[in-house]
């Protein structure tokens, strides 16, 4: 807790009082948690609303970031360990209750998502393709309750009929890339 409160400190004093990064704190700092849009669909482990926690995967010494996190938790990564941070090619298994949940295959570079990549977080729901900064970001497929979304995702974010999937970022996110503005057209709709 310590540690939380002194590395917000050093955000704050480190952030010049004007200017986009001071405003950008504030926007962050005032987010509030809406419900999701009834044609939006939302899988995101870090968004600003949900708590977590990290969680040590004590084999090899690597930390994660766990975004539902609860005492009979534990995730177990197959890949190298630098710095205690995840990096390079690997599998990362989440476990809740002692049952294997989420299930990551693919490149880490300094504990986040990079290149190609799976993820699978239960037995139907999955995304395949391109990581960048840790979110879908690239070609790639996703199979959401039957649905297939497949094409150029951007940070996260993408189109489908005019229904906006986020995945791993707040969907309130793509109206930052312009996805799920009305005039999207202009910006490139995805291809299926």
């Amino acid at each position: 807790m310590r540690l939380a409160i002194y590395i917000t400190f050093l955000l704050l004093t480190a952030l010049p009082p004007t200017g986009l990064p001071a405003q950008q704190l504030a926007a962050a700092s005032d987010t509030e948690c809406p419900w999701p849009d009834p044609d939006s669909v939302q899988i995101s482990w870090t968004a600003p609303c949900e708590e977590g926690t990290w969680l040590l995967d004590t084999e090899v010494g690597c930390r994660m970031w766990d975004w539902h996190p609860d005492p009979g938790d534990k995730a177990v990564w197959s890949g190298a360990c630098i710095h205690g941070q995840l990096e390079g090619y690997g599998v990362l298994q989440w476990y809740e209750h002692g049952q294997p949940i989420d299930r990551f295959e693919g490149t880490y570079l300094h504990n986040r998502r990079e290149g190609f990549g799976r993820y699978r977080w239960n037995d139907h729901d999955r995304y395949e393709g391109l990581y960048a900064a840790d979110v879908s970001q690239g070609t790639g497929t996703a199979v959401i309750d039957g649905e297939t979304f497949r094409g150029n995702w951007q940070r996260g974010c993408f189109v489908k009929d005019g229904r906006v999937v986020a995945i791993g970022t707040p969907r309130s996110s793509c109206d930052a890339v312009g996805l799920s503005a009305p005039d999207r057209r202009r910006h490139g709709t995805p291809s299926f």
